[in-house]
């Protein structure tokens, strides 16, 4: 004869049902759930990469070509104003741990319009455009150790480098003006950098979300930066190239994966 297995409530003294409950779910989840805690990370994808989308004003210094003369041909054409430059920046970072030290590849983008003159001076409907393309090569290092070690968010860090600046310059019909002497509104310069900057690590603001888009996405960090930084961008000694430097700022997201 069957007889009905008999059945005792068990409990655990002082902590309540749905407490042991809670417990049981959070020992039995998910191993991200181990994985993302925002007070002790257990775990971080490895780290060799960076990339920064940098955007900031800028004023090719073309008219220092001509100081100590009259001449001014970029304020002429183009005026006093910046205008924005756009830029992208891959890093490759080989050390670690001790500061972060890179070796960068940048490209970017400007462009401004301006109204021709005429022969008396004054403005005319014409108008021309300046485009550059700026190609860099950079050494990065960044001093994160205090963020590895301590948490601290701030990042300062230094860059320097070489430049070569593709520039172009077109009349209102969209050609290559050429000049009666042999020139022609295109070319290339070569040129210099070098910047200091501090970047804001965003991780402490939401540190669950920053790691689990570690754990998803690769990305170790996202910071936001401020830049300063010396474009000498006038030939490396060659004469006759166009200037097309400036001394500006930068700001923008620096992602590290």
């Amino acid at each position: 004869m069957k007889t009905a297995a008999k059945t005792r409530a068990v409990t655990v003294p002082g902590v309540p049902v749905a407490v042991a409950f809670a417990l049981a779910l959070a020992w039995s989840g998910p191993a991200q759930a181990q994985v993302v805690d925002d007070a002790h990370p257990l775990y971080r994808t490895p780290q060799h990469f960076a990339l920064e989308l940098r955007f900031g004003p800028y004023s090719p210094d073309i008219d220092s070509e001509f100081e100590g003369t009259d001449r001014h041909p970029h304020s002429d054409f183009f005026g006093n104003s910046r205008r924005l430059m756009s830029q992208i920046e891959f890093d490759y970072q080989f050390l670690r741990h001790v500061g972060s030290a890179a070796v960068g590849l940048g490209i970017g983008y400007f462009k401004e319009t301006g109204n021709n003159r005429g022969p008396d001076g004054q403005l005319t409907k014409d108008w021309s455009t300046l485009r550059l393309i700026p190609v860099s090569l950079s050494g990065v290092y960044r001093f994160d150790l205090l963020y590895e070690r301590f948490n601290v968010p701030l990042v300062p860090y230094g860059k320097i480098g070489f430049d070569y600046v593709i520039w172009t310059i077109t009349n209102g019909n969209g050609d290559i003006p050429d000049d009666p002497a042999g020139g022609r509104g295109q070319g290339g310069t070569l040129g210099w950098h070098a910047a200091v900057g501090l970047s804001l690590v965003l991780d402490f603001m939401d540190p669950i979300t920053a790691q689990q888009f570690d754990v998803e996405m690769g990305v170790n960090h996202t910071h936001l930066f401020a830049e300063l930084g010396h474009w000498n961008v006038n030939g490396l000694g060659q004469s006759n190239r166009l200037h097309v430097g400036d001394t500006t700022w930068v700001g923008g997201l620096l992602f590290e994966f």
